[in-house]
């Protein structure tokens, strides 16, 4: 899967929406494409590290635990982190 003509990606840091993550533990790759800076679902900037430890995320098969894995902050309340972004 490559991105569109024209648009980069962002390998690193690693970022997702927490509420999306939270109802379905899938890792989305338009959350890593430089032009994306927040979930068209939910309406929320993407986190790229955690909001209580501020260690960056790991590759995302280790989020299947639902939790950062420095901390174990769960994904369920990084929700409450994310701001609103218009789009």
């Amino acid at each position: 899967m490559l991105p569109p003509a024209g648009v980069g990606m962002k390998m690193e840091p690693i970022r997702l929406c927490a509420a999306c993550y939270t109802e379905s533990p899938c890792h989305k790759v338009e959350w890593q494409l430089k032009v994306i800076q927040g979930c068209d679902r939910h309406k929320l900037h993407l986190l790229s590290e955690c909001p209580n430890c501020g260690g960056r995320f790991k590759i995302p098969a280790l989020w299947i635990d639902g939790h950062c894995q420095r901390c174990f902050m769960r994904f369920t309340k990084m929700v409450n982190y994310q701001k609103s972004v218009k789009f």
